[in-house]
């Protein structure tokens, strides 16, 4: 081969390999009595457990989750064929004592905690969920002594502010969902914005100012936006019961008794809840 056949020949591109990022290695320890007795009380609400573990199963490589509770409560019983949807480690800790039913559930759950980090060098994150003080311990331990990451999940207002201190991080639920209908909210309030500004405006004119009624500004912001109707009716009606907005009857002048029912703006509230932010 001469070297200008050398020269030009044509290289051949080795493929591009991609290696796989390892996930970490997590076991899950589940207090069934802190989430769906927390959640009824404070929300109502029950948990969705396929949803949280189908999250959790996609961030970590999920090597075992047990569940702790007393299940010779109905409630919490009927729940046990949801619970089997994800793993079958169910631990029942039902205490015939009269005394320290609660503790009882904790202190199972200690113990296998304990014994897993004892007996699982492999394991990179212990995820706890629960909202109790009595954890903020082996939290500790497994930080501090063995360099385990730790991971907690809990109710919101359920929760122990030690045990989140203790923690590398901290998951919160229900976890807040963005309101489907904020976009119509601001389109809403950036037309009564619009108002607010020109009756400030013509203030010590002849000029009558303006104002907004329900209807007047569905319709003005319809307008101006291109949008649905029933969906900005929807929102209008949304933003009173959220204490949003407020009606009040206003005179439209001085010389003239005749009354008309304004919108008004709770702009500390919504600004405080993140619907309007100040240019």
């Amino acid at each position: 081969m001469s070297f200008f056949s050398g020269l030009f020949r044509k290289k051949i591109k080795k493929p591009h390999t991609t290696v796989p990022i390892k996930r970490q290695r997590a076991v899950v320890f589940v207090d069934y009595e802190h989430w769906f007795i927390s959640l009824d009380r404070l929300y109502k609400t029950r948990p969705d457990i396929k949803s949280w573990y189908t999250k959790l199963a996609k961030e970590f490589e999920i090597k075992e989750v047990m569940f702790f509770g007393d299940f010779s409560n109905s409630t919490l019983r009927s729940d046990i064929p949801r619970i089997r949807e994800i793993t079958n480690y169910i631990i029942e800790t039902q205490n015939a004592s009269q005394y320290h039913k609660k503790d009882f559930t904790d202190f199972i759950m200690l113990d296998h905690i304990y014994q897993k980090a004892i007996t699982s060098s492999d394991i990179d994150i212990f995820i706890i969920f629960s909202g109790d003080g009595h954890f903020s311990s082996v939290v500790s331990f497994l930080t501090a002594r063995l360099g385990k990451q730790v991971g907690i999940y809990g109710i919101k207002e359920a929760i122990s502010t030690q045990l989140k201190n203790c923690a590398n991080w901290t998951v919160e639920l229900p976890e807040k969902q963005p309101d489907p209908m904020l976009e119509y909210y601001q389109m809403i309030l950036r037309n009564l914005k619009h108002v607010e500004a020109s009756n400030e405006k013509i203030q010590g004119t002849k000029k009558i100012k303006s104002f907004p009624t329900f209807w007047g500004t569905v319709d003005a912001t319809k307008r101006y936006n291109n949008a649905d109707k029933s969906t900005l009716v929807k929102a209008m009606r949304s933003m009173i019961e959220k204490g949003y907005l407020y009606q009040s009857h206003e005179r439209v002048s001085a010389q003239s008794p005749k009354k008309v029912k304004v919108i008004n703006i709770d702009w500390n509230k919504v600004k405080n809840d993140g619907i309007w932010k100040p240019d």
